[in-house]
């Protein structure tokens, strides 16, 4: 008895612990379900929490501390139960109970989150939305330069000052500080409405600066010629704003009232600031003086030393070298960093001994003169006559300006500046080498998106210091000039001159400059020039380059002899003879002459490489054109032209970029000649007969060619088109993926004549009349993966734009864009049964959702009878939607839009639409007000 005794009280002790180890082996399958189960729960809160944050955030406001710190715990359990899957699907036995126990404290935890979810009061802390424009910026450096953003600050938050002037000399980092500020402010909670950032570039102009203020409230704004109206029409926009004006690269002072800008005020809490070299201007606005100073000696060194990217101070007499260095250029940063970047990756001493007595040799005493001699030194660094003479170019397009960098190697390959080679494509090469050494070197920077470059205003005034004395450069680009430069200001040596982007209405009759030396005469935007007098180019027998585009005049004297002839957008109706003699010739652009009719022959045109002739109204092709061997960009799209000579497309072996309008006459062989052009990466053609373009069509197969950009488009001549006169297109756009499509850049076109094939990327129908829905144009079957642009417009038969079948096979959907279809009742319908119930008026009480993740644009436009986007009871989620425009719609009452739209900019709508428009959520109509402009 008591050995049995002795052993019931060890199982007492034992046997719940056992009981509890074999309860965790026995449920371990059944814990984790239990787990899985309440994780998926939480997940199904956390998505709840994330879609109602997206609303909030359309709202202008962010997440609590608290919020996103759940959010990342959820995601974090989430990882560790997909580990703790991976072990109990192994199945080890040992591992069984500790697997169970360790469930077992993670449902714990998830029960934990839940009820921190329930604790939540609000998820969101009021921020307002940010007014301005985020630029990009570079790293600031020095102290003081801390000490004046810190300064600025102080003032810009304070009530005392009201205008800001920032000052100093060229290159010390005006523009940067206040770049940084600006991003600042767009930052800053609940202090200012909009900050508005212009560069007022030399010579002042009121109407640009006007303009440039009012696009930042309305992007679309156009305003009068009278300049006291513009005025009045921009102190309507700041009304009731609180704003800060930065005014950046201010030359001389004017009246704010003049612009139309408010007079920053305590009252008002606006503030104006402005950069400046000049202390003058900022007393003569008004303004307190921030003055901005070079870098201390030792901060200069560093961001020398961090730029040049080679470890030159571990070297001592190279560090010596180095410092000297430093000091010569007068600790500016501008100087600092573009003297660098000439000697990034240099580490031979004889060749730092040298480029210390090269820069000692250029300082000057006067101190404007010596930043530009500083900078002067990068120039000189680049050894080669040839690279020097490409970076002076770039000197001759107005301040600011963004250079294209085609259009900038074009003329670099006339003048000679790039080697001559047999293939027109290694001259390219050669000519994107030379743009990249210079971005590289800190003498240019790159612009809009890598298409264009720029030069920096100082570095700009470097290079016309240069070019005042050699080689001779005569810029007055930009200057509003109503004449003509005197002849005695026309010197023998002079190399180039830019006169574009003017007031020039004519040339003095008997005017003969004397400039044999003259390559380049930029004269184009000079809108009001009508007529050239033929003495002009007697004395210019060296020029290559003449651009007169976008000017009036309607002949081209006899005299001219060029490499580069660019008459685009100018009235010429005749081209001499004299035109076929020019032997030299590589480019001859004759782009939308819309009153030209013919033009001579090119036979002896042998080293033209560029013929533009879009947009003219010739009839025929220029005879000769089968001698043009090199040529490499041919533009033919003239609708005018009834054919094109069998077997010439085929002579052009070396073209690349082909746009052709194939006429009445077209015959199949000239067709099939353009696809065998083994050096194309661009073909746009455009037919008159739907049987070629049929022909076409019908010959890709399952695929186009391989080109970098293809376009299709058909031409006919349209009947009974009630409320345009124009004439339609059908066109494909055949592209590689890109990122963006602007439905306003594409052609527009008609389309009911061949399916398209499934790589369309951009369909757009005009006037057919035969179309019911796109149902009729795209197949129910196929998925149209690539289309991402659907614009309609005059399709007057058109009852409903697209089913909800369809949508899912357009995944990829960026625009919408859908005007004068006077019919259509509904965009997005129902298929089927649903759809009927809808048009008898019995709803399907019963919601849906429509996904459009990649929508962007949505613009209806001019539809008279149009009563629904969706159905009423559905909703559309659209979160990369940008733009909503809805104009003339009267019967639409409803946005069928998910309250979240992280992506909206603009909602463009007529006032008396949105106001009784009906809403599903009571809050989106405030939610969405921000984003409102009106008609």
């Amino acid at each position: 008895m008591e050995l049995l005794g002795t052993f019931l009280d060890i199982l007492k002790c034992i046997g719940p612990p056992l009981c509890t180890y074999i309860e965790y082996h026995r449920k371990l399958q059944e814990n984790f379900s239990n787990l899985k189960r309440e994780l998926n729960d939480l997940n199904s809160r956390k998505k709840d929490v994330e879609e109602m944050l997206k609303a909030e955030y359309a709202m202008g406001k962010l997440p609590k501390e608290e919020v996103s710190n759940w959010l990342r715990n959820i995601e974090t359990i989430t990882g560790e139960v997909e580990n703790i899957e991976k072990e109990v699907h192994e199945k080890k036995i040992f591992s069984r109970v500790r697997l169970s126990k360790l469930v077992k404290e993670k449902i714990q935890k998830v029960k934990e989150y839940e009820q921190k979810r329930s604790s939540f009061q609000s998820l969101v802390i009021d921020t307002p939305p940010a007014r301005g424009l985020t630029l990009p910026t570079t790293t600031l450096v020095g102290a003081n330069t801390q000490k004046n953003m810190e300064e600025i600050w102080a003032h810009l938050m304070g009530n005392e000052v009201t205008k800001i002037g920032v000052c100093g000399i060229g290159g010390v980092g005006k523009t940067t500080i206040i770049k940084r500020i600006n991003n600042r402010l767009l930052q800053e909670k609940g202090k200012f409405d909009h900050v508005i950032w212009v560069t007022v570039s030399q010579p002042f102009d009121l109407a640009k600066l006007q303009d440039q203020i009012a696009s930042m409230f309305d992007p679309n704004f156009k305003g009068p010629e009278d300049q006291k109206i513009r005025a009045a029409m921009l102190l309507r926009m700041f009304a009731g704003k609180r704003f800060v004006l930065i005014l950046d690269d201010m030359w001389e002072s004017f009246s704010l009232e003049e612009v139309g800008i408010p007079e920053p005020t305590k009252g008002n809490g606006c503030k104006v600031m402005i950069t400046t070299r000049s202390i003058d201007v900022c007393h003569s606005m008004g303004c307190k003086v921030v003055r901005v100073e070079p870098l201390a000696k030792h901060e200069a060194l560093k961001l020398f030393v961090d730029k040049v990217e080679v470890y030159i101070i571990e070297v001592p007499t190279l560090k010596e070298l180095v410092e000297l260095i430093v000091d010569q250029c007068a600790c500016l940063p501008l100087a600092v960093v573009t003297v660098a970047g000439c000697m990034k990756g240099v580490d031979d001493i004889c060749e730092w001994r040298n480029a210390f007595n090269e820069l000692s040799d250029y300082i000057r005493s006067d101190k404007v003169l010596s930043v530009i001699s500083r900078l002067q030194f990068s120039y000189d660094r680049l050894k080669h006559k040839k690279l020097q003479h490409c970076f002076l170019y770039c000197a001759l397009y107005p301040e600011d300006f963004k250079i294209p960098k085609e259009e900038l190697i074009d003329y670099w390959i006339a003048e000679g500046l790039v080697d001559e080679r047999a293939r027109m494509q290694a001259m390219y090469d050669e000519g994107y080498s030379i743009l990249n050494r210079l971005v590289n070197n800190c003498l240019l920077e790159s612009s809009d998106d890598g298409r264009c470059v720029k030069m920096h205003d100082l570095i700009r005034e470097m290079a016309l210091y240069i070019t005042s004395m050699s080689p001779l450069f005569m810029v007055k680009a930009g200057e509003k000039l109503q004449e003509l430069p005197r002849e005695q200001e026309w010197k023998q040596n002079l190399g180039k001159a830019s006169l574009m982007r003017n007031e020039i209405s004519e040339i003095p009759p008997n005017m003969s400059p004397d400039c044999q030396a003259l390559s380049t005469l930029l004269l184009q935007e000079n809108v009001y020039l009508e007529n050239i007098p033929e003495s002009f180019f007697v004395r210019m027998q060296g020029l290559k380059i003449l651009n007169l585009s976008y000017t009036s005049i309607e002949k081209l004297p006899n005299s001219v002899g060029l490499k580069i002839l660019n008459l685009s957008y100018t009235s010429i109706e005749k081209l001499l003879n004299s035109i076929s003699y020019l032997t030299n010739l590589t480019a001859l652009l004759l782009q939308y002459c819309i009153k030209l009719k013919h033009v001579p022959c090119l036979a002896k045109l042998v080293c033209l490489w560029s013929l533009d002739l879009g947009g003219t109204i010739i009839t025929e092709v220029p005879q000769g054109m089968e001698m043009l061997q090199k040529l490499r960009y041919f533009n033919l799209f003239s609708k005018e032209l009834e054919k094109l000579p069998v077997g010439m497309l085929s002579k052009l072996s070396c073209v690349k970029k082909l746009r052709v309008y194939w006429g009445s006459k077209t015959s199949e062989a000239t067709i099939e000649e353009a696809s065998k052009l083994s050096e194309l990466d661009t073909l746009e053609v455009c037919f008159h007969k739907v049987e070629d373009f049929k022909i076409h069509v019908k010959s890709l197969g399952s695929g186009g060619p391989r080109l970098r950009k293809y376009s299709l488009s058909l031409h006919s001549p349209l009947v009974g088109l009630k409320h345009t006169p124009y004439v339609s297109y059908v066109c494909y756009l055949f592209w590689p993926p890109v990122e963006e499509v602007d439905v306003d850049r594409n052609v527009v076109f008609a389309l009911n004549f061949v399916a398209p094939p499934k790589y369309l990327q951009c369909l757009s129908l005009i006037a057919c009349d035969d179309v019911r829905s796109l149902s009729d144009v795209l197949s129910n079957e196929e998925e149209y993966s690539d289309l991402k642009v659907v614009y309609i417009s005059n399709c007057h038969n058109l009852k409903k734009l697209l089913s909800a079948k369809l949508l899912w096979a357009l995944p990829n959907l960026e625009v919408i864009g859908v005007r004068l279809c006077e019919e259509i009742e509904g965009i997005i319908t129902l298929d089927g049964g649903e759809e009927k119930s809808e048009e008898d008026g019995r709803s399907n009480t019963m919601g849906f959702t429509l996904a459009l993740p990649k929508l962007k644009l949505l613009r209806l436009w001019d539809l008279p009878e149009l009563k629904r986007i969706c159905s009423s009871n559905g909703v559309m989620v659209c979160d990369s939607l940008k733009q909503i425009e809805v104009y003339k719609c009267p019967k639409l009452k409803r946005l069928p839009l998910s309250l979240s739209l992280p992506a909206i900019k603009e909602i463009k709508v007529e006032e008396d639409w949105w106001n009784p428009l009906e809403w599903d959520n009571p809050n989106a109509k405030n939610a969405l007000q921000p984003h409102i402009k009106y008609w």
